[in-house]
């Protein structure tokens, strides 16, 4: 028998906070934390996630494609594709900090279809389908996302990626600046997962990722869409998982947003 798209969907739900209840039964104990690169850490807990995640995609969709953030893979440019960040804010994870997450997207020709962001600690997750609307399950209620209607960057709340350590991502410095200048808050979360979930659920205004990881930035460009506002590339065109950055904003000030960034940047 042919599965549903809500079928699948709530397949795609449930591998998300199957993790988070992974995370959540190991967050006093997080295991090795290791450096696999400077300031960028893995602990054994993204690692038995990361298995979890793909032995049950394997198992349901052994012709699918999957890319994860710790053992790598692709995303296929035809047919499906699963995009994983088994512990999204691992720093955030290794300090018993609730600011982490489980993300799990789909892609399929290109576009994403379907994602999921367990927030374990905090109780929530965030979900979306293609032409299906974004969703906040809490408490055992299910509730619809809308992006915030600000209608100006002076009264908007700002999430970013706030790491300038890398030459690459020093560059942003200045346009990052100028919007957090103008906007009324910023926040660093430490997790892109939940901040494009926050995004889609109006508690955020804008969110700006300036890295090149789609596992990163997949979810939020469905949940932003489905949510009612916006999410492109770091020049306002579509973004795609060879994307060097992510902008999504509620749509009113996504313009404004871009023309900040693309003003620093030839500055």
């Amino acid at each position: 028998m042919s599965e549903s798209p809500e079928e699948f969907h709530e397949f795609v739900c449930d591998l998300a906070r199957r993790a988070g209840e992974l995370q959540l039964s190991r967050l006093d104990n997080p295991g090795d934390v290791t450096e696999k690169a400077p300031r960028d850490i893995v602990t054994d807990v993204d690692i038995l996630c990361e298995n979890l995640l793909v032995e049950a995609i394997e198992e349901r969709y052994p012709n699918d494609s999957i890319l994860s953030e710790e053992r790598g893979g692709d995303i296929s440019p035809t047919g499906r594709s699963w995009v994983l960040d088994p512990v999204d804010g691992t720093a955030n994870f290794a300090r018993a900090n609730p600011m982490f997450c489980c993300v799990v997207s789909v892609m399929e020709d290109g576009e994403v279809t379907n994602a999921a962001v367990a927030a374990p600690r905090i109780g929530d997750l965030y979900h979306a389908r293609k032409g299906g609307g974004a969703f906040r399950d809490s408490g055992g209620r299910r509730t619809r996302l809308t992006v915030s209607d600000t209608g100006t960057i002076e009264y908007s709340f700002v999430g970013a990626d706030l790491s300038f350590s890398t030459k690459r991502n020093a560059k942003y410095r200045k346009p990052l600046e100028e919007i957090f200048e103008r906007s009324w808050q910023s926040r660093a979360l430490g997790s892109a997962g939940i901040r494009g979930a926050w995004l889609g659920a109006g508690y955020l205004d804008i969110s700006i990722g300036t890295r090149n990881t789609p596992w990163d930035y997949a979810q939020t460009v469905l949940l932003a869409k489905e949510a009612g506002g916006e999410a492109t590339d770091l020049d306002g065109r579509l973004w795609t998982p060879d994307s060097e950055g992510l902008v999504a904003t509620n749509g009113h000030l996504h313009e404004e947003v871009i023309g900040i960034v693309q003003s620093g940047l030839r500055d």
